[in-house]
C-alpha cells in the first residue's frame, strides 16, 4: 500500500465509524479532474447495469457522504489566528441576553457586524458601545415585516466591506465553547486542503440547566450550516424561515461538511421559553411548508436524555 500525496492522510482523518468498506480484487488508476484516483474495474459484461444502477445511486450516495463528513478540530497547541474573523448577528429586543453574548463570543472573533432590526429597547446602545463592534446597520421601529433573508444579506455585505475572511452567524441566544478560536483555526485550515469553504456545527440545545444539554433523538444530530468563508458572490438560501445562513455554493455533493466546533443554544433552558418558542414557529409555518417533521418535538419530553456539559467545552459566558 501506498500515498503519491501527503494530503491523502486528511482525507483519512475524516473516517468515522459511520463509514463502509469494502476490499477489491482489481482497481484501475485513472485521472479524474487532474486528480490520479483508484477505480474498480469492471468487465465489460457487467458495464450496462453497473451504470444504470450508478446513474440512479449517485447522487444519494454523495448527498449521504458529504452529510457524514466531520472535520476534526482538535488538538494540543493553541494555534496562530491567521484568519480574519467577524461575527454576525441580527438582533431585536434583546438587552437582556447582549452583555453574555458580548462576554463570551468578542474574545474569539476580530470584529463583530451587527444588525438592530428595530429594537424598542436599549440594544443598539449595547452593541455600539463596544470595542469589538465595527458596525450597527438600524432598521426603523416601524419597519413593516421581519425580512430575515434581506437582514442577513445586509450583514454578508457590511461583513465583506470589513474585509472578513470566515463569518462566524450567531443570534443572540447562542453562545461558543472556549475553545472556540482554536477549533476554528484548525477547521479552516485543514478545511483548505479539502477545498472546504463551509461548515455545519453542532449545536447543543441547553435543557433545564446552563450545565445539561439534551441528547436524545435528533437533539443529538442537530448541526447548523453557520460558519463559512466571507464572500461576495454568497449565494443566499431563498427560504423565508429556517434558512442556511452559509453560502449555497459552500456545499459539497448537495450537503455542509460538519467541523467539531460546538455551539449552544440558550432558549430552551425553562420550559416556558420552549412552549414559546414552540408557539412561535406554528404561528410563522402553520402548515409545515418550512420544516415537515412540524413543532411539537420543541416540547415533548418522552424520550428526554440529558447529558453534562463538558466542563474544557463548555461556555466561558453566558
Amino acid at each position: 500500500t501506498e500515498i503519491t500525496d501527503p494530503r491523502a492522510l486528511d482525507t483519512l482523518a475524516l473516517v468515522d465509524d459511520g463509514w463502509q468498506f469494502e476490499v477489491l480484487d482489481r482497481v484501475l488508476a485513472r485521472k479524474i479532474d487532474g486528480q490520479d484516483v483508484l477505480v474498480r474495474h469492471t468487465p465489460l459484461r457487467q458495464l450496462g447495469s453497473y451504470a444504470e444502477r450508478l446513474g440512479r445511486r449517485a447522487r444519494s450516495v454523495a448527498v449521504g457522504r458529504a452529510s457524514r463528513m466531520r472535520l476534526p478540530t482538535g488538538g494540543w497547541r493553541e494555534p496562530p489566528r491567521r484568519t480574519r474573523l467577524l461575527a454576525i448577528i441580527a438582533v431585536r429586543d434583546e438587552q437582556h441576553l447582549l452583555p453574555g453574548w458580548l462576554a463570551n463570543v468578542t474574545p474569539h472573533v476580530d470584529g463583530v457586524i451587527a444588525l438592530d432590526d428595530g429594537s424598542s429597547d436599549g440594544s443598539a446602545a449595547i452593541l455600539e458601545a463596544h470595542p469589538k463592534v465595527l458596525t450597527v446597520i438600524r432598521v426603523p421601529v416601524d419597519r413593516p415585516t421581519w425580512d430575515e433573508i434581506g437582514n442577513h444579506r445586509r450583514l454578508i455585505a457590511a461583513a465583506v466591506e470589513h474585509e472578513a475572511e470566515w463569518v462566524i452567524a450567531l443570534d443572540a441566544d447562542e453562545r461558543v465553547e472556549r475553545t472556540f478560536r482554536a477549533r476554528v483555526e484548525r477547521a479552516v485550515r485543514r478545511g483548505a486542503r479539502l477545498r472546504l469553504t463551509a461548515f455545519r456545527l453542532p449545536m447543543r440545545e441547553l435543557w433545564d440547566s446552563p450545565t445539561t444539554w439534551r441528547a436524545d433523538g435528533v437533539w443529538s444530530r442537530k448541526k447548523v450550516a453557520r460558519l463559512f468563508q466571507c464572500r461576495a458572490d454568497h449565494s443566499f438560501d431563498p427560504n423565508p424561515l429556517h434558512a442556511s445562513k452559509a453560502p449555497l455554493q459552500g456545499q459539497r455533493y448537495g450537503a455542509f461538511a460538519s467541523a467539531d466546533v460546538l455551539l449552544y443554544h440558550l432558549r430552551m433552558i425553562h420550559p416556558d421559553d420552549r412552549a414559546a418558542r414552540r408557539a412561535r414557529y406554528e404561528s410563522l409555518d402553520p402548515h409545515r411548508e418550512w420544516q415537515q417533521v412540524g413543532y411539537d418535538y420543541l416540547t415533548d419530553e418522552r424520550a428526554l436524555r440529558l447529558r453534562r456539559v463538558r466542563s474544557r467545552r463548555a461556555p466561558e459566558a453566558q
